[in-house]
């Protein structure tokens, strides 16, 4: 028998109250986490990005 995972209940809720205006096109920003890019030698780690734009800054 395989065994099963036992979860608590975990709900990811965003947390809106960090979020900060892009200072680019001041829509709301959020925390991600990035692995290492190679090709475009971007460091991993964790970063602010803006779902409008391109921007993204390493925290």
């Amino acid at each position: 028998m395989a065994k099963i995972a036992k979860t608590g209940d975990r709900n990811k809720v965003m947390d809106t109250q960090q979020s900060t205006a892009c200072p680019k096109c001041s829509k709301p920003t959020r925390i991600v986490k990035r692995v290492k890019d190679r090709e475009r030698n971007i460091p991993g780690g964790v970063y602010i990005s803006c779902s409008a734009c391109e921007f993204f800054e390493k925290l």
